[in-house]
């Protein structure tokens, strides 16, 4: 069942402003000179520390427990390309990778990924990030437009308590949890899903797995997403 609409528009209305407020544009400059695994070029710059979304509460982490590289994810659960990071990102989120994952709800392009995301955030709270995680893959593999009641039926199907996790959702401490992963988006200057943090940079799209290692190895080594003197 969808979520009440008060809360709705006020998701809507968040997303509206991140595209349409000059704060909320991405910047057009390149930190490094770093492309896509089709070689087309990526919006990359730093970003102060304190900005970093390693705070955010209800970020859902996994992968490494002793991590060398934390990735912030900045995604949206009705954007296709954040289907396809999903799939790959998993690949590199193995036990010995070193690399952690952060997921931030980023639902800019509908109100009912917001209530997805909501679901997800619930599921966080009520069982801990590795079960929101399991959920998270799922609603990315399920097919067909992602609401509520998708996010909430992958949940049945895993095991989980749909009437709890619905009445969860509906929290004003959940919705609260968005609009801070909203407003972190805003202030990073990230306007669109998904989006990437890694380390003291951001960059705006999905690259492949290859250029994400390619990144994670440089910050491991010189500190930026490249081995190579910034712009």
């Amino acid at each position: 069942m969808p979520f009440l609409l008060n809360r709705r528009s006020l998701f809507v209305a968040a997303a509206a402003a991140l595209s349409a407020s000059g704060v909320g544009q991405a910047k057009t400059g390149r930190a490094f000179e770093i492309a896509t695994s089709d070689g087309a070029p990526i919006r990359n710059f730093r970003i102060a520390p304190a900005k970093a979304p390693s705070d955010l509460p209800g970020l859902i982490l996994t992968g490494s427990a002793n991590a060398e590289s934390v990735l912030y994810e900045f995604f949206d659960y009705a954007c296709p390309y954040c289907r396809v990071a999903s799939q790959e990102i998993d690949m590199l989120l193995s036990p010995d990778s070193g690399v952690r994952l952060g997921l931030v709800q980023h639902p800019v392009l509908s109100s009912r990924s917001a209530d997805a995301a909501r679901v997800a955030l619930a599921a966080s709270r009520l069982h801990g990030d590795e079960v929101a995680y399991r959920l998270h893959v799922g609603i990315f593999q399920a097919p067909g437009a992602v609401n509520a009641e998708k996010a909430l039926a992958v949940a049945a199907g895993q095991g989980l308590d749909a009437g709890s996790l619905a009445k969860e959702a509906e929290r004003a401490e959940i919705a609260e949890l968005l609009a801070a992963h909203v407003e972190r988006a805003r202030t990073l200057s990230l306007p669109q899903a998904p989006s990437f943090v890694l380390g003291e940079f951001a960059f705006v799209g999905w690259p492949g797995v290859e250029p994400i290692e390619s990144f994670i190895a440089a910050t491991r080594r010189c500190g930026g997403l490249r081995c190579a003197s910034p712009y």
